[in-house]
């Protein structure tokens, strides 16, 4: 069954579509765009309308696209004005430290004794829990604790010179 919907009938239900849309989206400009999306697509399956009532068909197409617009938005994102978004978002990492700190670690880690080596890799690399390390190691808990603790503060003493060689480096070269 054909029908056709006049432009009378659907001026009737734009104010209300519009106050609809407004409720759903919380911006009066993304209400615009929903109720002209909304409108569209109604006039492009006008054909499929029952003649029935105009205005619930209007409500369910406008939810429905409000509905398609927050799935689209969360998979590609939403946009954000420059000066709306938040500094820290805007500010990007210094990579070239992080990679030099992060060769500096390597590097220390890799001069650490055995047993240290063991347990920072198991703990902090592989995630394990204190239990499972412990039983692995076929050592008590206190002890995988008290090994984690020594292996960082030798890793970040180590971390830590290579940090100040460097640092007399520059400032020698400065001078």
């Amino acid at each position: 069954m054909q029908t056709q919907i006049s432009a009378a009938e659907l001026n009737e239900c734009l104010p209300a579509l519009n106050r609809f849309a407004l409720h759903l989206t919380k911006n009066s400009d993304r209400a615009s765009d929903l109720v002209q999306d909304s409108v569209e697509r109604a006039l492009r399956k006008a054909h499929l309308f029952d003649g029935s009532n105009l205005r619930s068909w209007l409500f369910t197409i406008c939810r429905r696209v409000f509905l398609n617009q927050i799935r689209s938005e969360k998979v590609r994102g939403v946009a954000v004005e420059l000066d709306d978004a938040p500094q820290g978002r805007l500010a990007t990492a210094q990579t070239q430290e992080q990679t030099m700190h992060f060769n500096d670690v390597v590097e220390a880690f890799e001069h650490l004794p055995l047993n240290d080596k063991v347990i920072l890799s198991l703990i902090v690399i592989e995630g394990m829990k204190y239990e499972e390390a412990a039983e692995m190691l076929e050592i008590p808990v206190g002890t995988v604790r008290s090994r984690l603790s020594r292996a960082r503060s030798r890793l970040l003493s180590m971390v830590g010179e290579e940090n100040s060689k460097e640092e007399g480096t520059k400032a020698a070269a400065v001078m």
